[in-house]
């Protein structure tokens, strides 16, 4: 019985593939091994091979003269009724990534992924133990780090998390203490956490953070440019995002009025925290936050890890960080708990507060969560109003005022839907027309229908 394709099987129908039989073989190494079942089409059908003097010796050979550092496979045959298997087996190669005809692969479900620059770098400081911020930057000395930093992160682990350190310990007995100094060098680590200026190193290690009027990137209306330490970064954030998003009303019970956050801080906040912990620092982008009408989004460079996925984030999964110094550091201040479980608090943070549970989106170089605005209906029972034409009334209530132009935007119609939609919102006395000649928006009604 052939096993299904999967992270540490592939299929191939022939030895003609053999070019794609070295790919899969250094995808296989770069992560834990697998096997390689030639004779067998993608279908699970047995197709064969013929195998001749010298068949699996050339094979092996095709294998080791492509594959950098050599993959040496142990390749044996198996019988199937009527046919021939070749079983490739490639063990996990301690040095990583392998390459195959000079391009670095790694398995990843059943492709085998090209990896990035960066990825690279990750790959090949993780398979000797190391994450990127482990390394170190030689031209930085002690009279970079800001003490009353150190002093201060001492006094929250301290606080946090009962950490025995006494406040007042020197700076360079408590950067050894925490990992940050290598060889008597700083680690990049120590210079984003605790850093004078930490961009002068470090020039990728900023948060950008941006309110856009609507729901596009076309007109700002604030933007922050943050730098300094990776800690005070996400307060800063919180800050902007708190100055750029409203209270809203919640009715509950007997009619009582609560006052809630259109997001969920706690959930924001945790997002903001994984960003900046885990992105990719070798990366030359920044973590970015964007708030819209309609929705929140955190960007950071880096996927996430290959043997990841967005699914595994709303489960229970295994703590992987991509900074094994920061993600420490962060743990000692009550930032993270190193335990995996950030991503199940955001979506239960939200779940409670009665929002859209967040959305997690993993691409090649960059990892997304967007937080979505709940639209109220309950003001607008029994008018028949779209999502779209009551998102619009809300965006009215925070602005004040809405274009046509913005209309169509924030609805997603054309220009001509959204005439008549405006049109049939006058007409139900929830917008009045303002301005005069070419100029011209619409406000909500003094008094309410």
């Amino acid at each position: 019985m052939i096993p299904e394709e999967g992270q540490t099987v592939e299929r191939k129908e022939s030895l003609s593939l053999w070019r794609d039989i070295v790919e899969t073989c250094a995808a296989f190494a770069s992560a834990q091994g697998g096997k390689v079942f030639v004779g067998v089409a993608d279908d699970g059908r047995i197709t064969g091979v013929q195998i001749g003097k010298g068949t699996l010796e050339d094979l092996a050979n095709r294998i080791a003269q492509n594959t950098t550092p050599k993959v040496v496979p142990v390749i044996t045959t198996q019988d199937e009724p009527g046919a021939t298997v070749i079983i490739v087996d490639v063990p996990e190669h301690q040095t990583k990534p392998v390459t195959a005809f000079g391009r670095p692969y790694r398995r990843a479900g059943r492709t085998n992924q090209v990896l990035s620059a960066s990825e690279v770098a990750e790959l090949y400081l993780a398979s000797r133990g190391l994450t990127w911020d482990q390394t170190v930057e030689s031209d930085a000395s002690l009279s970079d780090i800001d003490p009353e930093k150190v002093r201060k992160f001492l006094s929250r682990a301290i606080a946090e998390r009962q950490w025995p350190i006494d406040p007042q310990t020197p700076v360079q007995q408590a950067l050894n203490q925490l990992d940050l100094i290598r060889s008597g060098q700083l680690t990049v680590a120590a210079l984003l956490l605790f850093g004078q200026r930490p961009q002068h190193f470090l020039v990728q290690g900023y948060v950008r953070c941006a309110r856009f009027k609507g729901n596009s990137e076309v007109e700002f209306l604030d933007m922050k440019v943050i730098e300094g330490d990776i800690v005070a970064q996400v307060e800063e954030a919180m800050a902007f995002v708190q100055r750029n998003i409203r209270m809203a009303a919640k009715i509950e019970g007997q009619l009582a009025r609560k006052e809630r956050w259109e997001y969920p801080l706690d959930a924001v906040r945790e997002g903001i925290i994984n960003a900046v912990c885990h992105r990719d620092y070798a990366d030359s982008g920044n973590v970015v936050v964007k708030i819209f009408d309609d929705r929140l989004e955190i960007w950071n460079p880096g996927s996430l890890p290959l043997d990841l996925t967005v699914d595994d984030l709303r489960k229970s999964h295994e703590s992987k960080p991509r900074n094994k110094l920061i993600a420490r550091a962060f743990f000692l201040i009550k930032y993270i708990e190193q335990f995996g479980t950030g991503t199940g608090r955001m979506i239960s943070d939200c779940r409670e507060a009665g929002v859209p549970e967040p959305e997690f989106e993993s691409r090649a170089a960059s990892f997304r969560a967007v937080f979505r605005r709940t639209i109220t209906r309950a003001p607008f029972e029994g008018l028949g109003l779209s999502d779209a034409q009551i998102n619009a009334l809300h965006n009215v209530e925070i602005n004040g005022r809405i274009s046509r132009v913005e209309y169509e935007q924030i609805a997603g119609v054309s220009p001509a839907a959204a005439k008549r939609q405006i049109a049939s919102l006058i007409k139900k006395r929830l917008l009045v027309k303002k301005g005069s000649g070419t100029v011209f928006w619409y406000e909500a009604p003094k008094e309410n229908p």
